[in-house]
């Protein structure tokens, strides 16, 4: 049976069509291998003369939707193009990020918690800010999966007590607790409850804390979850590390199996003190 070709398969096509002949036209065009973050940061918001900032960024259009990707990749011009003639009228999400997936249920330990990984936000980050926090989350993710590499031919290996996860999320934890040394402690500011907060702002509490830790996790590909999220108690990052339960707290620089001593656990944690000696910590 010929499948038919659907109205937004076909403005895809129509669109992709339209960005080879730009190719030949204009030197616009990006590598797929540089980061969406940095490429799509200042993207175009103009087409034909009409902005659509209020309603459109390059980013999130770009991360939202596969088919976009698979046509377009980052080209900043062919995105803005197809959302302003096609995109919109389609119904498509272009200023936010849409939630791809709900639970993460570890295998290998029953005993663990399910970690439900939709239970986290942006703590009202716009889209500008939120690329810019992801970039630095990234950053430093590269940096810690660096080093660790470097360890690891250097002769370190990780002991059956403390695994590579439970480590890095050490690691990320005690780097965003440099950042918030760095800042001023908040509870009225405007960006205290996100990581642009912490990682651009320099104010923060254990909200935004939490919120940048999260960011950094989720380039280590360590699933987490928001503690206490829109509370005013301690909040931290609830993880699934090396196949177990475990945790990450940004603002005490910590991480480690089982519950935080914040929710009853036996506080057998691993901070900067236990790390500086395997990385050189920046």
């Amino acid at each position: 049976m010929k499948k038919s070709i659907t109205r937004k398969s076909l403005s895809i096509i129509i669109v992709a069509a339209l960005t080879l002949i730009m190719f030949f036209e204009s030197t616009s065009i990006v590598s797929h291998a540089e980061d969406p973050y940095e490429i799509l940061l200042e993207a175009t918001t103009v087409y034909n003369g009409v902005d659509y900032s209020a309603e459109y960024d390059a980013y999130c259009y770009y991360m939202n939707y596969a088919d976009i990707r698979a046509a377009f990749g980052m080209d900043p011009y062919a995105l803005i193009m197809h959302y302003a003639l096609y995109g919109r009228y389609e119904g498509r999400i272009a200023n936010r990020l849409i939630a791809t997936e709900e639970v993460v249920v570890p295998s290998g330990d029953e005993s663990v918690s399910v970690i439900d990984i939709t239970a986290h936000d942006n703590g009202g980050m716009t889209a500008k800010q939120e690329q810019i926090a992801r970039s630095k989350a990234q950053q430093i993710a590269n940096k810690i999966n660096a080093n660790y590499a470097s360890a690891v031919s250097n002769g370190y290996s990780p002991s059956k007590d403390e695994g590579e996860q439970i480590i890095k999320c050490a690691y990320a934890a005690a780097v965003v607790q440099a950042y918030c040394n760095e800042g001023t402690y908040s509870t009225s500011g405007t960006h205290y409850r996100n990581a642009y907060g912490v990682f651009v702002a320099r104010e923060y509490n254990t909200e935004g804390a939490t919120r940048a830790l999260g960011l950094v996790l989720d380039y280590l590909g360590i699933r987490w979850s928001h503690a206490n999220i829109g509370t005013y108690a301690d909040q931290w990052c609830k993880v699934i590390a090396d196949n177990q339960e475990g945790y990450a707290d940004g603002i005490n620089g910590v991480a480690g199996y089982g519950k935080s001593s914040l929710e009853g656990g036996d506080g057998d944690e691993i901070g900067y003190a236990d790390i500086r000696e395997i990385f050189s910590v920046f």
